[in-house]
């Protein structure tokens, strides 16, 4: 508002200087209005990059996170295919194992047969198996042997199909693992690919952040020329009003010296109301009857958050305009401004930009506060403002998402 009244001031003079001077004064007032109008567009250009980078650092922070949340996925599916890979290696063992003890039962079983039906020369028959029947002492004896042998050769055929059916087993249990480890192997390679995406996505993410902090940078510079440019125009319209109210003054002294000198006490006169109503300004009107102090350095409205952000936080500039622009006039005014919280920074908040989601800031004029800690991605604020019970602060609350906000640090 201050800087709006020096420009109107400056206009107005400028005004008036084209009465009495050539129009090189003329193009010294335009010069002055062309110009504010370009830092006027250069700050609203600023804020959209400023909101531009929000968006673009909020996005950002998902694919941040999704990236966090694959990486934490491949790592337990390696983990699952290193146990799977165990279990196989077991397996296979087991298999190995039974395929070894089938042909020694095998073996076995032959290597018996054989020798039960072997001849040998001092055997009434001449072989072993019908050796062992005829000797046999009686019917019952008989009936016993051949029982026996029969029950021996039952056995080890038993056996020897309990071995095949546990390798059967194992063999079953290793195709259903091998089909798991595939299964493994296939969601790992998707979430790879996938993860290949995400990053791909992110670095256009950064470099998108890059570029806008660049444009953000170039506005900067180009801000602080026009600024430096309004003021040598300003200056040049104030030298002309200066040298054509001399020029007034020499020609009113020529013609009536009584006239001059009366114009010499209009002019204290004139002088003295802008101070009369400068010293009025000690106070302002709440629209209930109270009034509150101007607290010197602070020319921000009481009761607004960026009066009490000012208050906390003296090393803000007074004409950084409402809360949501403020961003924007500490980078221009060499401030370093960012995504990343600190104790003792002030935080932006955007017009109509979520508080932590809890209410959302004025969509005209936006909101700022004061940071008091930071917890991971939660900070606690202190702020100001007629939408509290305190106006004047401070009023404490903490947000998530910290990420997500403007910081201006000192």
């Amino acid at each position: 508002m201050f800087l709006k009244k020096v420009i109107t001031s400056t206009v107005a003079l400028s005004m008036l200087a084209v009465s009495v001077l050539n129009t090189t004064t003329a193009v010294s007032a335009d010069t002055v209005s062309d110009t504010q109008n370009a830092i006027n567009t250069n700050k609203s250009e600023t804020d959209k990059l400023l909101k531009d980078i929000a968006s673009a650092n909020a996005d950002n922070i998902k694919l941040q996170e999704q990236i966090s949340d694959n990486t934490e996925k491949i790592e337990k599916l390696k983990t699952d295919i290193d146990q799977s890979n165990e279990k196989i290696n077991k397996l296979n063992g087991q298999i190995e194992g039974a395929k070894v003890e089938v042909e020694k039962r095998t073996e076995a079983l032959k290597g018996q047969l054989v020798a039960l039906q072997k001849k040998s020369g001092d055997t009434v028959s001449g072989n072993i198996y019908l050796d062992f029947v005829i000797n046999s002492e009686d019917f019952s004896d008989l009936v016993s042997r051949t029982f026996a042998v029969n029950k021996l050769n039952q056995a080890n055929k038993e056996a020897l199909n309990d071995v095949k059916e546990a390798k059967d087993q194992y063999t079953a249990l290793l195709n259903e693992q091998e089909k798991t480890k595939a299964n493994l192997q296939s969601d790992k390679s998707e979430l790879e690919t996938k993860q290949n995406d995400l990053k791909s996505m992110k670095e256009k993410s950064d470099q998108q952040q890059a570029d806008l902090n660049k444009k953000i940078e170039d506005n900067k510079a180009t801000l602080v020329a026009l600024q430096s440019q309004y003021e040598e125009a300003a200056n040049a319209v104030k030298l002309a009003q200066d040298k054509a109210n001399a020029t007034a003054q020499v020609a009113d002294a020529k013609k009536d010296d009584n006239k001059s000198n009366n114009n010499d006490n209009k002019a204290t006169e004139t002088k003295a109301t802008p101070e009369a109503t400068s010293s009025n300004a000690g106070s302002i009107s709440q629209g209930d009857g109270s009034a509150h102090g101007i607290v010197a350095g602070n020319t921000y409205p009481w009761g607004q958050c960026t009066w009490y952000v000012k208050q906390v936080a003296p090393w803000a500039g007074n004409n950084w305009g409402n809360g949501g622009q403020w961003g924007s006039s500490a980078a221009a005014a060499g401030f370093r401004v960012d995504h990343s919280p600190a104790a003792g920074s002030i935080i932006v908040f955007l017009p109509g930009q979520s508080v932590g989601g809890q209410w959302t800031a004025d969509g005209a004029y936006g909101h700022v506060a004061y940071v008091e800690s930071v917890n991971g991605n939660s900070v606690t604020i202190s702020q100001g403002g007629m939408g509290f019970s305190n106006p004047a602060g401070p009023n404490t609350q903490t947000i998530s998402g910290a990420g997500s906000y403007i910081y201006i640090h000192r």
